[in-house]
């Protein structure tokens, strides 16, 4: 959500990488809750025009290697799936590897990145039967600060954002190999319906990447509930079970 699939029903993939910086200029990695870093995640019923057409679920936890980020999505009806991970710098949250598979109709993409030094490194390459592998390194310096896109799903609860703050920074699109800046703004709380009830949830706005979303944090759990994308009928809500594949 993770991210590729939402990028999918509008205009293609987009996954990215984001360098950090907070209004109160404190970086992200100073910013965050440390407990809820340890471990969390969700499953969202992905539902397109109200329908249901699919799931995300994405999860974190942290050890003595770091912050290991994990998303599996699909979009049933085109038979999309998503298959992410990442491991980022347990204190600046600046990532270490980036690895991707994404499979879209008879092709497949895969993305492996690893950042050391200053520089990431790794290849681009997409797959499909009866067909020459397209590949393309990549090879460049990493923009100050730099961390995962998928990670900004991750930010949204474990920042503690309430109505008024806001954070900006800048992400990397492995697919397209370019940075893009983006702003998380908390808005307002507002009461919203999903398939697992009613919550309570502070709507923050991510603008400035493509695609743009909101995305509601329950104010109870600090669970994300809800994600919309901007523009489109696609939304992604919290379910019953929350555990289940739903």
């Amino acid at each position: 959500m993770a991210t590729y699939l939402m990028q999918t029903l509008i205009a293609g993939l987009a996954l990215g990488l984001a360098g950090s910086a907070s209004a109160e200029g404190q970086s992200i990695g100073d910013r965050v809750n440390r407990a809820e870093l340890a471990e969390g995640g969700f499953n969202l019923g992905l539902f397109n025009d109200g329908e249901r057409d699919g799931f995300m679920r994405y999860g974190w936890y942290s050890d003595e290697d770091g912050v290991h980020l994990w998303d599996r999505s699909m979009i049933v009806s085109r038979s999309d799936y998503e298959s992410f991970s990442a491991r980022l710098d347990l204190q600046d949250l600046t990532p270490e590897h980036v690895g991707l598979r994404y499979h879209s109709g008879t092709r497949y993409y895969l993305v492996d990145a690893a950042f050391a030094e200053g520089q990431v490194t790794g290849m681009r390459s997409l797959h499909g039967p009866a067909e020459a592998t397209q590949s393309a390194p990549i090879d460049h310096a990493v923009r100050d600060g730099a961390m995962v896109r998928g990670a900004f799903f991750m930010l949204a609860p474990v920042l503690d954002m309430e109505p008024g703050d806001r954070v900006s920074f800048d992400w990397w699109v492995p697919m397209r190999d370019v940075y893009e800046a983006v702003t998380l703004t908390a808005m307002e709380i507002v009461s919203i319906d999903t398939p697992a009830g009613r919550f309570d949830a502070v709507r923050i706005e991510q603008r400035g990447g493509t695609p743009a979303n909101d995305i509601y944090v329950d104010e109870a759990s600090g669970r994300v509930v809800r994600i919309d994308v901007v523009g489109q009928p696609v939304q992604y809500l919290a379910l019953p079970d929350q555990d289940g594949a739903g």
